[in-house]
Order: structure tokens, then C-alpha cells, then sequence
């Protein structure tokens, strides 16, 4: 009976979006304003904490990723240290990446906007030698000189997790991110900097770093940042 009830609720709801030919927008504007006309509340989910690496974590990352293969460590201490997207790093080209001034370009990232992002002098070391006198072309790239998959660089960080046995669950490529994140947070950087730096579209999507309970990784961040950095 309630399940009755229930469809022809929904069937008089479908013909009167179609007799006023209602848009998906105005749609859900109606229903808003039933459910606050209602008083009907609405279950609000809390969206889990991003999970980042600390300081130690970072190290022994970067330690197995570079075991594993070069391209492996240089990945993930790049990632970490630039704070883009795995899209992001598997479309920059070289000629992206600027040394004079110590930044690299990200063409299109998220919503289609470029974006400058700082790089070290110790990484941008880092990936010259990696490169071996290579000027063209993406960054990561096979033996054969062909791009990688957005899935074949995340085995690679996802192998050195797995590697790694942290105890800590849900750790993802993703997760190299969120510990730029936190590593900015803990710099003193304001959101509206770590926005810019991370391509964010929305403030809403950093201000969720602001939440993250950094306690003594504060201290491990800013000593991590200032040696490798």
C-alpha cells in the first residue's frame, strides 16, 4: 500500500512537470520550496576528511616510489610538491615548466583554466636528471618515449602505497594532494593562496582543509618543507 501511495506521488509529480514544462532547475526549485513549505529536513552527510601523508610518511613514499623505479619516485615527490591533479601531471609538457622563474604552467586543468604553480630548485634539479637533455614532450613519458595513462600513473603511487603498509586506510593517488594541501596550511598560507595554487573552482572545496586537525604534523610539515624543499 505505502509503496502504491509512493508511485502515484511520483506519476502526478511527472505529469505536472511536464504540463508546465518544467526545467531540471525550475524542478528542483518547486521541490525545495515544498519541502521548506513542509518543514521537511533533509539528512545532512558528512563528507569524510581528505586523508594526507605526515612528514614520515612522506619520506618513506618517496624512498619506496624511487626503490621501485626513478619515474616512480619522481611522480610521487613531484606530485607532493606541486599539489596537481594526476590529469595535470600526466599532460605537462616540458616546455610547461619554466626554471628562471621557478614555476610551471598547468594548461587546462580542472574547469579549463590555467594556473601557475611554484617548483623548488631541488626538484627542478631532480627532474633535469631525470630527463637526461630531453626537451620536448611530456614530462612522464615511457622508455619508448609515449605518454602513460592517467590508471598507468596511478599504479605506480598506488603500488608504493601498498608498499608502504601504512596504517592508515583509504590512502590514494588523490591523497599526494591533499598533503600539499596541509603542507601549505601549515606554512601559514591563507585558503585563498592554497586555492589558487590547487586550481580550486570553489573556496567551499579548500575550506575543507581548514577542518583537518594538523596538530604536531604542523611541526614535521614546516622542518619537511624547509629541508627538501
Amino acid at each position: 500500500m505505502k509503496e502504491t501511495k509512493l508511485n502515484n506521488c511520483i506519476n502526478e509529480l511527472k505529469t505536472l512537470a511536464k504540463k508546465y514544462q518544467l526545467t531540471p532547475q525550475q524542478y528542483r526549485y518547486v521541490v525545495k520550496r515544498v519541502r521548506e513549505g513542509l518543514n521537511l529536513k533533509t539528512i545532512n552527510r558528512k563528507k569524510p576528511l581528505p586523508k594526507f601523508l605526515n612528514a614520515a610518511e612522506v619520506y618513506r613514499l618517496i624512498e619506496v616510489g624511487y626503490k621501485q623505479h626513478t619515474t616512480d619516485g619522481l611522480l610521487i615527490e613531484f606530485m607532493i610538491y606541486t599539489g596537481l591533479r594526476i590529469s595535470e601531471t600526466k599532460n605537462l609538457l616540458i616546455d610547461n615548466i619554466d626554471p628562471d622563474n621557478n614555476q610551471l604552467l598547468v594548461r587546462e586543468g580542472k574547469g579549463g583554466k590555467d594556473r601557475h604553480v611554484p617548483i623548488s630548485n631541488n626538484l627542478l634539479s631532480k627532474i633535469n636528471m631525470y630527463l637526461q637533455g630531453r626537451k620536448h614532450g611530456y614530462l612522464f613519458t615511457k622508455k619508448n618515449g609515449k605518454e602513460y595513462s592517467v590508471r598507468a600513473l596511478q599504479h605506480k603511487i598506488e603500488k608504493a602505497i601498498k608498499a608502504c603498509n601504512f596504517e592508515k586506510p583509504g590512502l590514494s593517488t588523490h591523497s599526494l594532494r591533499h598533503t600539499f594541501a596541509c603542507m601549505c596550511l601549515s606554512k601559514g598560507l591563507r585558503l585563498e593562496d592554497i586555492q589558487l595554487l590547487m586550481g580550486h573552482s570553489s573556496r567551499v572545496t579548500t575550506e575543507i582543509y581548514a577542518k583537518l586537525e594538523l596538530g604536531s604534523v604542523k611541526e614535521q610539515y614546516l622542518q619537511l618543507m624547509g629541508g627538501t624543499q
